[in-house]
This record gives structure tokens, C-alpha cells and sequence, in this order.
């Protein structure tokens, strides 16, 4: 069983964060990626 979370540590406080799950980036806007893929909002929960 894993015990740990599967989301990485933010230490970001108050600031909007998004990630590219394609390539990792992260970015403080909202958008696309320059590796074409979705940068989606850390904070927000999502199905997987």
C-alpha cells in the first residue's frame, strides 16, 4: 500500500500554481504549455 500522496509539495502560499502534466512545468498563468499540453490548477481536485 502507498502511504504517500501522489501530488507534489506546493509551497506556494495564496498564489495560483498549474502544471503541465505532460512535461512537469509549472506556471503561474493559466493556459497551454509550450509542449502543446493543458496547464491545469494544482488546488483545484480533478478525477484521474
Amino acid at each position: 500500500m502507498i502511504s504517500h500522496s501522489m501530488r507534489p509539495n506546493c509551497t506556494e502560499a495564496g498564489e495560483e500554481l498549474y502544471e503541465c502534466f505532460e512535461c512537469g512545468a509549472r506556471s503561474e498563468t493559466a493556459g497551454h504549455c509550450d509542449c502543446g499540453g493543458e496547464l491545469l490548477h494544482l488546488g483545484r481536485s480533478r478525477d484521474l
